[in-house]
């Protein structure tokens, strides 16, 4: 008799999700339509304490337009957000997929050495010489 064994990797890569908000006493302060992931929120959160770092030049751009501010602050954190915690790029969470074309950046564009054999080797660069002959 053949044992299936569990695969447990499936449920714990599943993301943690929020649907409601609740305060300390159990009371209910906000509910979503739809369970929304916790990374979404941290990454909103973290890309709107980005936009007010950058404060003073979003200042700059919202004098003069209408409302470009406000796209800024609040639709921008929320479209970077839904796309990091929807977008997958070769079936990876997006976090990895952003360190591996960086150390892709670092081991290939940005290190020049040859590889030969799988291993980086330095090329060390001969003078040739020609010599006139008589045949």
């Amino acid at each position: 008799m053949d044992e299936k064994y569990y695969d447990y990797s499936v449920g714990l890569n599943t993301p943690y999700w929020i649907q409601e908000i609740r305060d300390g006493k159990g009371r209910l302060l906000w509910w979503f339509s739809t369970p929304m992931e916790l990374s979404f929120f941290v990454t909103f959160f973290l890309v709107f304490l980005l936009c007010l770092l950058f404060a003073p030049v979003i200042q700059v751009l919202a004098n003069y337009s209408f409302g470009l501010g406000y796209l800024i602050y609040l639709y921008a954190p929320y479209r970077l957000a839904r796309l990091y915690c929807e977008f997958e790029p070769d079936g990876k969470k997006m976090h990895v997929y952003l360190s591996d074309v960086i150390q892709y950046g670092i081991d290939f564009l940005l290190n020049k050495t040859i590889i030969y054999q799988g291993e980086r080797v330095e090329v060390e660069e001969e003078e040739i010489v020609f010599e006139k002959i008589k045949l």
